[in-house]
């Protein structure tokens, strides 16, 4: 790494790749240089070469870009820098050993391998450049370019979000070299780094407004307006506002939809809810209702065993009655000479067939056994009333032995009258007369 010192109007310069310091002869330290640093910055660091024009308080800085005269600002404190485009490829010198020597006033004598360069300062006047926007093409990705008016706020259809933008600097001078830096507001706030490329490819660039700006700098010096374009990529068919409307409905619906569907299922959960509570209530209806009919067919039940007791008790009354009867008019029989006792004898036959114990009879037995005389009667309409009268006895499971008195004729006679039945009824041989009519 070359440097170098030089001094000039009592200033001891000292110039490295990182910049150029100086030092004040009475003062023991280096400071570094604003502007003179900055000259190495924006044109690239030579060889730290610094030649002094002590006629002129003026220095001449060498770096890869070209060569620089630093003179002190006629107004101000600031110094003035005049660069001379003067590249290293042009120089073809030996780095470090650059020299240049006064001719005459503002004339100087610029040695190089090859010989040397008249370098007239006073011709050398500053020039005004504009960086401007050339052509803005819309399918840079096309074999077929479109290209676009340069008018500002132009939209752009959401698939045509590839923009190639193109800028230059007006400078025609081969030794002049133009430098650029972008940003994209909206996409990117930073600025690029200074590029000689003289166009940028944006793609797939997302939906939005955007501003690119770009500025330029030639020869080190920034150039001192800014090209701007302003254009915006519009949203995607499915972002539209159309489209949105649509969602919104769509939404709209599908919750409506949703709130119908949430309204059915609780209906049927209620429904549902509702039937169970139905059901449950009809089973404990049911419940109660079979609670009753035990209850109730209890309460018949007792009332039949009752009526059943009675009808017992009725019996065996009778058959006492008609026994004492029997056996007083058997007594009796024996003394039947007495004309008193036939007479008594006949009221005692009376008593015995009484009507009205039969119908009592009946009556009770009617209210024990519903019915039971008419299916008889219905099944076998042969029998007698005496018939049935037997039929009765017989669904008490009285023996014969009981049933005589009742009739008031011999166990015997009822033998035959239980035969004559089984004819009536045309009852088989093997079938017992009891347990047929206890069937029935």
């Amino acid at each position: 790494m070359f440097s170098s010192l030089t001094t000039n109007n009592n200033t001891l310069y000292y110039a490295t790749e990182k910049g150029v310091f100086k030092k004040q002869l009475e003062d023991n330290t280096f400071v570094k240089d604003s502007i003179l640093s900055n000259i190495y910055k924006t044109q690239g660091y030579s060889s730290g070469k610094i030649i002094t024009d002590q006629e002129n308080n003026a220095l001449w800085l060498i770096t890869q870009k070209g060569v620089n005269y630093v003179s002190p600002g006629k107004l101000s404190t600031t110094p003035e820098v005049t660069f001379i485009a003067l590249p290293n490829a042009l120089r073809e010198g030996l780095s470090g050993y650059e020299s240049i020597f006064k001719l005459k006033p503002n004339v100087y004598l610029f040695g190089t391998s090859k010989g040397y360069i008249t370098l007239d300062i006073s011709n050398l006047k500053p020039k005004t450049y504009q960086v401007e926007i050339n052509s803005i093409n819309k399918t840079p990705l096309q074999k077929s370019k479109t290209l676009i008016s340069l008018k500002d706020d132009i939209v752009f259809k959401n698939k045509e979000n590839n923009i190639e933008i193109k800028y230059s600097v007006a400078e025609y001078d081969k030794y002049l070299e133009a430098e650029y830096a972008h940003k994209l507001e909206g996409l990117y706030e930073d600025w690029s780094t200074w590029s000689t490329n003289a166009e940028v490819l944006y793609k797939n660039l997302p939906y939005g407004e955007y501003t690119f700006i770009v500025k330029a700098r030639v020869g080190g010096v920034e150039v001192t307006n800014q090209d701007r374009f302003t254009f915006t990529i519009d949203k995607p068919w499915f972002l539209s506002n159309i489209m949105i409307l649509v969602y919104c409905v769509i939404g709209f619906i599908i919750i409506l939809l949703i709130n119908y569907f949430y309204k059915l299922y609780y209906r049927k959960q209620k429904e549902k809810l509702v039937l169970k509570s139905k059901r449950e209530l009809e089973l404990k209806d049911l419940e109660t209702k079979q609670q009753l009919m035990t209850l109730n067919n209890d309460k018949l039940r007792q009332e039949i065993d009752n009526k059943n007791r009675e009808l017992a008790i009725s019996t065996m009354s009778l058959i006492k009655k008609n026994e004492f009867l029997n056996t007083i008019k058997s007594e009796l029989n024996d003394k039947v000479e007495s004309a008193n006792l036939k007479s008594v004898i006949r009221i005692i036959d009376k008593n015995i067939n009484n009507k009205d114990d039969w119908n009592l009879f009946e009556e009770a037995f009617n209210n024990a056994d519903k019915d039971f005389l008419k299916k008889v009667k219905t099944k076998h309409p042969a029998l007698t009333s005496n018939d049935l009268r037997l039929c009765a006895y017989l669904r008490l499971n009285l023996s014969s032995k009981e049933i005589a008195p009742l009739l008031n004729i011999s166990p015997r006679s009822v033998e035959v009258k239980r035969y004559r039945l089984r004819k009536k009824m045309e009852l088989e041989h093997d079938v017992n007369l009891t347990d047929y009519i206890l069937s029935i």
